[in-house]
């Protein structure tokens, strides 16, 4: 019991942490957040049905269909109706999005770089192995599978 509560008081500091981290890294971009990280999903996949996009991010499939229609009006991403079945849409990243997807990774890899300098050695080397530790002892948590092929940085 004595770990859930030490769990639940720091809570409140982690999502502070992680929310200034989240604003540093991605300082500039133009997108929202959910915005990025569908793009991101729709990059791991390739062309992908809209319904798999909406599971994946854990949203209702309204929404899913608003954010993909804000991504097309933004040239990001392109929707299209499978020939087969016409209820069955699928969404994947122009070569604008995919250019984006590129520039912005580009830029988080150099904010993390700034992020870091900041830290002496040995911090840094904590940092890294303390969100490595949460990442894996959480996805195993949540029944998801670590995949070591995908390489976006968040």
């Amino acid at each position: 019991m004595e770990r859930i509560v030490r769990i639940a008081e720091m809570y409140p500091q982690i999502m502070k942490v992680m929310g200034r981290l989240r604003s540093t890294l991605h300082e500039g971009m133009d997108l929202s957040y959910n915005q990025f990280k569908m793009l991101l999903a729709i990059n791991d996949k390739g062309i992908c049905p809209l319904t798999t996009l909406a599971a994946e991010l854990s949203i209702a499939m309204s929404s899913a269909s608003e954010m993909v229609d804000k991504l097309v009006h933004l040239g990001l991403v392109c929707r299209s109706v499978d020939a087969e079945s016409r209820r069955r849409v699928t969404i994947q990243l122009t070569s604008e999005g995919e250019k984006l997807i590129s520039d912005l990774q580009k830029g988080i890899v150099e904010n993390y770089r700034s992020l870091l300098n900041r830290l002496s050695d040995s911090d840094q080397s904590r940092l890294v192995d303390a969100l490595e530790t949460l990442v894996e002892i959480l996805g195993h948590s949540s029944g998801a599978e670590r995949n070591p092929e995908r390489s976006h940085t968040l």
